[in-house]
């Protein structure tokens, strides 16, 4: 009996159609595996590469730049340290944005609008996070809010958000902006500054030094050489932490790697860069991962009901595929004979 090269051909073609390698589910990485790796690299740098900051697009004013401008030195100061810097806003945070970042970075502005702008949903998602892990930085003004209470410009002032228990304190005697000197604190108990510059000069704008309350520790990173007051401080909070600064360690006076012009007008030859990058990652290595998502948004939120498309498992398309190729060929071969 003669075998027709019509048949031999699809008989091949079934063969190869089924030698097709099979897709194995345990080679894909599930997201739990998926983010231990991403702690995995962040262990073996030393920089802020595989860390996802969120830093807040905090409000807006036609008459004072100051949270754009701030927000603009931050961006470029945590992308120089190569983080992953993403900007969200209140209803980012609302939707539960900061469970898919380690660290949250509000830039400097007027306390009380960055909590008005916050709300109450969004103050206590921030504290939340912070209480299960996250890691919170402050400067200037979103310094001020994560403590209690103030006293600034004669008036008392509380705030909601209240990560650290204790008060911040007005300095009008220093002036209004100057340069001034921080002792750094090489035998900090937190991260490690031993190899920091005993002193650096930094921006101060009207700032506060800080005053815990009886039992709230807190870890001294920073005094003012003017007072020996705390200038940066750091404090538990729940399983995560707070790293706060009155200073704007934000701004590169003296060069353009932050990206503004807004306070070059002031001399400023030392960066405080490299001490924040150093206290971000003591940050993230001293409390538990909390980033478990991604994304984020109305479909993560909502009780709809999805109906999702049709599907087949590849191995059944596959063998269905080869198994109609021999029968077609078998059809095939028996007309012709």
């Amino acid at each position: 009996m003669r075998i027709s090269n019509t048949f031999i051909t699809a008989i091949l073609a079934c063969l190869i159609v089924m030698s097709f390698p099979m897709t194995d589910s345990s080679m894909i990485d599930t997201p739990a595996e998926q983010y231990d790796a991403i702690q995995d690299v962040n262990q073996a740098n030393t920089d802020l590469s595989g860390i996802r900051v969120a830093l807040y697009e905090s409000y807006y004013s036609s008459l004072d730049s100051r949270v754009e401008e701030s927000r603009t030195a931050l961006y470029n100061m945590l992308s120089w340290m190569n983080a992953t810097v993403e900007i969200i806003n209140r209803t980012d945070i609302e939707l539960g944005a900061l469970w898919a970042f380690e660290v949250f970075v509000i830039p400097e502005g007027l306390g009380p609008n960055i909590e008005s702008n916050l709300g109450t949903d969004g103050l206590e998602a921030i504290r939340a996070w912070v209480k299960a892990g996250g890691s919170y930085i402050g400067v200037r003004g979103s310094s001020s809010i994560a403590v209690t209470d103030g006293n600034f410009e004669g008036r008392h002032e509380s705030f909601r958000l209240g990560l650290i228990n204790g008060t911040s304190v007005g300095m009008p005697d220093l002036g209004y902006i100057v340069v001034t000197p921080l002792e750094i604190n090489q035998e900090c108990t937190g991260p490690d500054l031993s190899t920091m510059p005993s002193q650096l000069n930094v921006l101060f704008r009207t700032g506060r030094y800080f005053e815990p309350d009886p039992g709230q520790e807190v870890i001294c990173i920073a005094n003012y050489s003017y007072n020996n007051k705390p200038a940066m401080i750091a404090s538990n909070y729940g399983e995560g932490n707070v790293f706060i600064s009155s200073p704007q360690f934000e701004y590169e006076e003296n060069n353009d790697l932050d990206g503004t012009t807004y306070m070059d007008r002031y001399s400023d030859e030392d960066s405080e860069w490299p001490l924040i990058m150093n206290i971000i990652q003591w940050q993230v290595d001293s409390s538990p991962t909390v980033m478990n998502t991604t994304t984020w948004g109305l479909t993560t939120t909502t009780n709809a009901t999805v109906i999702e498309p049709l599907t087949f498992p590849t191995e059944l398309v596959l063998t269905g595929t080869a198994i109609g190729i021999c029968l077609i060929a078998l059809v095939i071969f028996f007309k012709r004979r």
